[in-house]
């Protein structure tokens, strides 16, 4: 136990999951064939760090009883609860401005370099500016959990210096793009690289004569692809060296997240010292005391260790090169964009004027001093509610602050949270929708189980806190431009302005979140960006969404939320049951028995062999005591434990063959009317939907019943022997499975029914 080896140690815990996490990426990679990568995950210590801090996040010492759906409801929620602490802000702002205290609620950014009057404060409200020089925006308040408007610059026209970067970043964004792809695309089609190849090598002594490598296929003629790598492992991680003539710069491109290997780096985001990366590359003792992402720090010295050894960068920016006063651009997005951030500083004592360009990159990446001294030559660009720059440790725990709050004051059930988060909100109703939910924040009971749990899980993360490497908070580094979407305007779409490293100080959870993080998109709004444009918008927007939508069809899934109440999982049920009993009727060899009296010729009559028929096998039946059998008395008889399918010489006739046919044709008609039934119990449905539900219900009725022409074949008719003259007698009745076939045309016809009942209700 001392040593940790007691399975219930959290030194033991770590490690268990810090397998099961390892097997699960080891999983993925084998059922997708390793082509989303996995080859260099051996589970040794990748996941250590994670595992650790997930622990310490989720902490090991006090158990919260948190489920699936508590989680899905509970951040639904706190998504509209963060709504309506947006919209209360825009409340107070257009209040103040009405009383004309706007200076008392607007607080200017400190980082800003115009100063804007009040009177323009207020403009910015009601009138539309050309060439504006700020716009008011909001910021989520570390102390309150509320929001305050903030008034921020926008890259203006008139500023050479906004101008310029603004058109660099478009510029080169593409670069962040293309090394995902593109790039090896050229290498193996124009270049002859081979398939299986991991690098892209150019002879070092012939690199500045010859031109024969332009990256003109896709686009860029003006640009040569110098140097490049494939492999993508725990530290080795794609990149190219390109050659941009149409700015005169050296461009190095750092791909992001693409495979297994990736998201474990990003996943390593603990602090590491970088006292010996300074001594390393040049800074000495000035780097002595900062911090770096582990992950991407272990990148960046791959790369860093990889240019220097190849010689390419030295080689172009040599004496007799051509290329020697050219620019040097490092460019990457997402965890490439972390990377790239961190290789420009190992670079920049080699490389003075280095420039670097982040799109999206995450939030963690150096610590707030260093960050911010790296303002001179790093520019981030994030979109929107974009959640990669806003991942750190500590927004994440904020999130999971807000969600044990939200979680603990909830008022009504859980599945009456399911039905109301699913119905769209209007801004202006988010506080009523949210009071019939949730309890006022400092007003739900205090003597739950749960609301226990989580005082003490709390008291002990503010200890913990205190103590570790996570307490080092990582920012995003250099100056930070946050392009935002300007719906409602007829000519700008989109309004970049210049943010700050405090901005991201929460995890905004909107439908957009997660496909604000696109590259393809960011460099389609960045080419259209034009400072020049009148920007003819509200600087607030709110929801158009009504009430009248409440009982409309909704889009969203979740599972067993009935939205159409109870009936469709009663009726769901019972058309499984009659799916179960179909298939049975079909299957067993027992739909009928089927008994023969034999009359010859001479007027003799003996009784024939007993069978119990199905619609494919049959059984015989024999006698349970051969010595008193009388064959003629059902009850000395009785059927063989074996079905047998039917010999070649026994021909089906058409009443048998339709028989056959529409066992089929029940059988899919029920499952089409299950899956309906299926999502009504997780969505909401048109009416048209329950009408189709109906009709297929309705027509697995009628072939269920049309199983019984079976009844009418010759196999229960009486017929003569063609070579003896004898005429066999022959009566069939029903038999188990003719029994299942009468209650699954009963349950089909409910459903039916029922469907019909729900078509009514929504008429």
């Amino acid at each position: 136990k001392n040593l940790g080896l007691d399975r219930y140690s959290t030194h033991s815990k770590g490690k268990r999951l810090e397998s099961c996490l390892g097997g699960i990426l080891k999983c993925v990679s084998v059922l997708c064939c390793n082509k989303a990568g996995g080859h260099d995950l051996k589970n040794k210590g990748e996941l250590k760090d994670f595992a650790s801090n997930l622990m310490e996040f989720a902490n090991n010492d006090t158990k919260v009883d948190v489920t699936l759906s508590d989680m899905y409801v509970g951040l639904k929620m706190l998504a509209r609860v963060q709504g309506e602490r947006r919209v209360e802000a825009i409340r107070n702002l257009h209040k103040a401005s009405l009383n004309k205290d706007i200076e008392e609620t607007v607080v200017v950014d400190p980082g800003d370099y115009t100063k804007t009057s009040v009177t323009d404060r207020r403009a910015l409200l009601i009138t539309p500016a050309r060439n504006r020089n700020s716009i008011l925006t909001l910021k989520a308040n570390d102390e309150d959990e509320g929001f305050y408007v903030v008034e921020k610059n926008v890259l203006s026209p008139s500023n050479e210096d906004d101008v310029r970067i603004l058109k660099n970043a478009a510029h080169f964004s593409i670069y962040a793009q293309y090394i995902y792809f593109h790039v090896r695309d050229v290498a193996t089609m124009d270049f002859g690289l081979a398939e299986d190849s991991t690098s892209f090598f150019r002879d070092i002594e012939t690199i500045l004569e010859d031109h024969s490598y332009s990256m003109a296929s896709v686009g860029m003629e003006q640009t040569q692809l110098m140097h490049a790598n494939f492999f993508n492992g725990i530290c080795q991680t794609p990149y190219a060296i390109l050659l941009d003539g149409s700015v005169k710069s050296v461009v190095v491109a750092v791909r992001g997240t693409s495979s297994l290997e990736d998201w474990v780096v990003d996943l390593q985001y603990v602090p590491l010292p970088l006292d010996q990366v300074g001594k390393v590359v040049g800074y000495g003792p000035a780097l002595e005391g900062h911090h770096c992402h582990k992950g991407v720090l272990s990148r960046a010295k791959w790369l860093y260790n990889d240019i220097k050894k190849n010689r390419v960068l030295k080689r172009l920016f040599s004496d007799e090169s051509p290329y020697r006063n050219y620019d040097l651009t490092v460019v990457g997005h997402s965890l490439g964009g972390g990377c790239a951030q961190v290789l420009s500083l190992m670079l920049r004592p080699s490389y003075p004027t280095l420039k670097c360009f982040a799109y999206e990159p995450p939030g963690c990446i150096l610590d707030d001093k260093l960050a911010g001294e790296c303002e001179e030559f790093i520019t981030s660009i994030v979109r929107n509610d974009d959640l990669v720059p806003r991942i750190t440790q500590q927004n994440l725990e904020t999130l999971r602050d807000e969600f044990f709050d939200v979680v603990a004051r909830m008022k009504i059930s859980k599945i009456k949270v399911f039905q109301d988060v699913r119905v769209p909100c209007a801004d202006e109703d988010l506080q009523r929708r949210n009071a019939g939910v949730l309890y006022p924040k400092g007003q739900a009971s205090r003597d739950t189980p749960f609301y226990s749990q989580i005082r003490k899980f709390r008291t002990e993360r503010a200890e913990k806190n205190k103590q570790g490497e996570v307490s080092v908070k990582l920012y995003i580094p250099g100056k930070l431009i946050h392009v935002v979407d300007a719906p409602g305007s007829e000519t700008t779409k989109y309004v970049p302005y210049w943010a700050n490293r405090y901005d991201f100080n929460q995890v905004v959870l909107s439908k957009s979140m997660l496909s604000d993080h696109a590259i393809p998109d960011l460099v389609s709004i960045l080419k259209s960006i034009d400072l020049e444009e009148y920007h003819e918008h509200a600087t607030f927007q709110t929801s158009d969404v009504t009430e009248e939508t409440k009982y409309r069809f909704i889009g969203e899934f979740i599972c067993c939320s009935y939205p159409h109440g109870k009936v469709p999982l009663i009726l769901t049920l019972s058309s499984i049951i009659a799916i179960i009993l179909s298939i049975l009727s079909n299957q067993v060899c027992k739909f009928v028995t089927r008994t023969t009296t034999i009359v010859y010729p001479n007027g003799t009559t003996v009784p024939g062999t007993g069978v119990s028929a199905g619609l494919y096998s049959y059984a015989l039946q024999q006698c349970i005591n051969p010595n008193t059998c009388d064959r003629s008395d059902a009850e000395d008889l009785e059927d063989s434990k074996y079905c047998q399918p039917y010999p070649g010489i026994v021909e089906r006739d058409s009443n048998w063959t339709a028989s056959n046919v529409f066992s089929a044709l029940s059988v899919v008609f029920g499952v089409l009317g299950i899956v309906i039934l299926s999502f009504s119990t997780c969505t909401k449905m048109k009416r048209n939907k329950w009408i189709i539900g109906c009709v297929l219900f309705l027509m697995a009725t009628l072939s269920q019943g049309l199983q019984f022409l079976f009844l009418n074949s010759d196999l229960c008719k009486t017929w003569t022997h063609p070579i003896t003259g004898a005429l066999s007698i022959a009566d069939c009745s029903l038999s188990t499975g003719g029994y299942y076939d009468v209650s699954a045309t009963v349950l089909w016809f409910v459903s039916a029914v029922g469907c019909a009942h729900m078509t009514r209700s929504l008429g």
